[in-house]
């Protein structure tokens, strides 16, 4: 079960969607280029085309992802109520959150 890059695609004159080939899509939007994160199911097990433009991501390539959406758009420490605080995370919050994020996102696939 590859970890994928993808961006949406056109379904109308003002509509965009996630393709259907992505397994539980919608993840970690990258606001420079509006990539997402999802899954697809291994070649082997799929009969169906997937554009050679998707990149498949390991664990190491998606946390350096992440922590480049860090870079330019900071994530806040979440407060003890689950709102934002006015610091920032820090470089090991964002890589510790990000393999967790990875890790539970792969498990059971």
């Amino acid at each position: 079960m590859p970890v994928i890059e993808y961006k949406l695609h056109k379904i109308g004159k003002n509509a965009k969607a996630i393709p259907d080939w992505v397994e539980d899509g919608g993840h970690w939007r990258n606001p420079s280029d509006s990539t997402m994160l999802g899954w697809v199911e291994a070649e082997a097990d799929r009969d169906y085309y997937i554009p050679d433009t998707v990149t498949e991501l390991d664990k190491s390539a998606v946390t350096t992802r992440i922590l480049g959406i860090h870079s330019a758009n900071p994530f806040p420490v979440m407060g003890e109520d689950g709102t934002p605080t006015e610091d920032n995370m820090t470089t090991e919050q964002v890589t510790n959150m990000a393999e967790d994020w990875y890790d539970s996102f792969i498990s059971g696939r």
